[in-house]
């Protein structure tokens, strides 16, 4: 039996988020935010930097990307994981808040306050699809002001910066304060950073999910869901994930004229050439050239793994070459690792974390 207390420094609160009241498909409007307080913070009176982490796709409050422990993670669900194949897995370079009290306590790190909203829209997958622990799946908001879903954005930027500057120790301005995602929270840490750029004073996107029309005719398989259930299976889970998120960014953005039109089994029967006008307005290479000068003012750094599952490997470079056409400054890089061959995307993206959260931090100091 375990007698251990909690830890008074890792929190999740309860909080009513203004800008999800009343909106169209009734998404919760209660939401629970997971904070991470660094060491000594009951201890002194000292005010902190603010890094916000934002999920992914399916993330949620329940479905965390950074826990106490690596062994909490969900993404990493040890118990169904097979011995053989989690060995494989570089434990000591995922991120969690014990990592997180070693790097700031026995090295250069400074110590910052780390904050993950819950922003998933609470709809189900299309399919009814499980995760791998069998917990339902659950759509993202892509952090869009959407008229179809709600203000995602407005829910970032106003109701859960304000709360955290309300009711904990921080330095409420935007040398203080960064953002970091994964994924769609990648996406979302560009659109949001560009949207509003006198927030955060660093932004790191790992993956960046920007969705294009190449998604609609991806053609994804997960290694590590081809080792566990075999070929047949990683395909039919790759095509139901790649029409789940496509179908999500039609009811955000497209509702009225969605751009694909599915049969029963989830394979997309049409592309809607108007209804991709609409997607194309969220296109980070788009809003980029729309507001030129926001990522001046940002310290900016974004990378993907080369065999990323979702493609999305090719959408960043097309993101870098905007950049160096509108010349901003960034930090860009195509990498490949061997340590991530099980599952390129979540994998890549987990060993990058910890070095996304110390590019940030530097400009806090």
């Amino acid at each position: 039996m375990n007698n251990s207390k909690p830890n008074e420094r890792y929190q999740i609160v309860s909080f009513k988020a203004q800008s999800l009241k009343s909106n169209p498909i009734n998404s919760p409007e209660d939401r629970k935010l997971a904070i991470y307080l660094p060491p000594k913070y009951f201890e002194t009176e000292k005010k902190y930097p603010v890094i916000y982490f934002i999920h992914g796709y399916t993330g949620n409050i329940d479905n965390l990307t950074i826990t106490p422990k690596w062994d909490d993670n969900k993404n990493l669900p040890i118990d169904l994981i097979p011995p053989e194949v989690l060995k494989m897995v570089e434990v000591d370079n995922i991120a969690s808040y014990i990592k997180l009290n070693e790097l700031i306590t026995k090295s250069d790190w400074p110590p910052f306050i780390l904050v993950q909203p819950d922003a998933s829209l609470y709809l189900p997958h299309y399919l009814g699809h499980k995760e791998i622990s069998g917990a339902t799946k659950t759509k993202g908001s892509f952090y869009i002001n959407s008229p179809f879903t709600g203000n995602f954005a407005d829910f970032i930027i106003k109701d859960v910066i304000e709360y955290i500057d309300g009711h904990y120790r921080t330095i409420p301005n935007k040398q203080k304060r960064a953002l970091v995602g994964t994924s769609m929270g990648g996406y979302g840490a560009l659109y949001l950073s560009l949207n509003y750029p006198d927030k955060f004073t660093a932004c790191a996107a790992l993956s960046p999910a920007n969705m294009t029309v190449r998604l609609l005719t991806h053609k994804m398989v997960s290694p590590l869901n081809e080792l566990m259930f075999g070929k047949e299976e990683a395909i039919n889970s790759g095509k139901a994930a790649v029409g789940d998120i496509c179908d999500t960014f039609d009811l955000i953005t497209s509702k009225d004229n969605p751009v694909t039109k599915f049969d029963n089994k989830g394979n997309i029967v049409e592309i809607n050439e108007e209804g991709l006008k609409n997607w194309e307005k969220f296109d980070l290479n788009n809003v980029m050239k729309k507001n030129p000068e926001s990522f001046k003012k940002i310290n900016l750094l974004f990378n993907c793994h080369i065999e990323d599952i979702f493609g999305f490997a090719d959408e960043a470079q097309k993101l870098h070459k905007t950049l160096v056409n509108l010349g901003i400054d960034h930090q860009f890089e195509i990498y490949n690792d061997p340590r991530a061959k099980l599952e390129p995307h979540t994998l890549g993206t987990g060993y990058h974390i910890l070095p996304a959260l110390k590019f940030c931090s530097q400009f806090f100091k």
